[in-house]
């Protein structure tokens, strides 16, 4: 079908429209994987500190710290409140100390691993993201109450990062003399129709 659609356009609007394409999935994918990471990293450190507190159920705990935490900027906050108050009902020591790692991984997360694994995987305006998140929560939970607004959330950034490449393209267009790098625009259409797989890839990249 991709292939079909491409065929049907002019060889300079084709390969624009290539372009925008792998922009957009490196973006969305990248931003995807990374936040999965941070995710990931939150659950290991959530279910070290309670297994080593003795604190109950800490794998359980652990896959809630990992599946919030997707949610950019508010899952940190929304992950920890309730793991933090179950740590207190087991003794206040472990309450305390769920605290504190919970907001030194915080500082850790949002000052190195979020720029060290989101400047690898893809930009996107950390206030573009802000707005995203408001927006399709506030949508999804008018549509579907607060499950509507968990998974709005959590696609409002692919949104938003695919969003930023189209205005940003529409924007290049608009300014004289039209969009840049017609001849690698040309290059990059003819790669994509005709190399499969990996070479594809491979001669992309070169």
């Amino acid at each position: 079908m991709r292939r079909g659609l491409l065929g049907l356009m002019s060889q300079e609007r084709a390969a624009r429209y290539a372009r925008v394409a792998h922009q957009i999935n490196q973006s969305v994918t990248g931003y995807v994987l990374g936040d999965l990471l941070t995710s990931l990293i939150a659950g290991v450190v959530i279910f070290i500190t309670l297994a080593a507190l003795g604190v109950p159920f800490p794998f359980l705990w652990a896959l809630w710290v990992a599946l919030v935490d997707f949610l950019p900027m508010i899952g940190g906050a929304l992950a920890g409140i309730p793991t933090v108050l179950f740590a207190v009902g087991h003794s206040l020591t472990a309450g305390i100390v769920t605290a504190a790692a919970f907001i030194g991984y915080q500082q850790l997360e949002n000052h190195v691993l979020n720029p060290v694994v989101m400047s690898r995987t893809v930009n996107v305006n950390p206030l573009l993201v802000l707005v995203s998140i408001l927006i399709g929560s506030s949508i999804g939970d008018w549509l579907g109450g607060f499950f509507g607004g968990f998974v709005a959330a959590l696609l409002s950034i692919p949104c938003a990062a695919a969003l930023q490449i189209i205005v940003k393209e529409l924007w290049q267009a608009a300014a004289p003399g039209g969009p840049p790098g017609s001849e690698p625009d040309r290059v990059l259409y003819e790669i994509n129709m005709r190399w499969p797989g990996r070479q594809r890839d491979r001669m992309r990249d070169w």
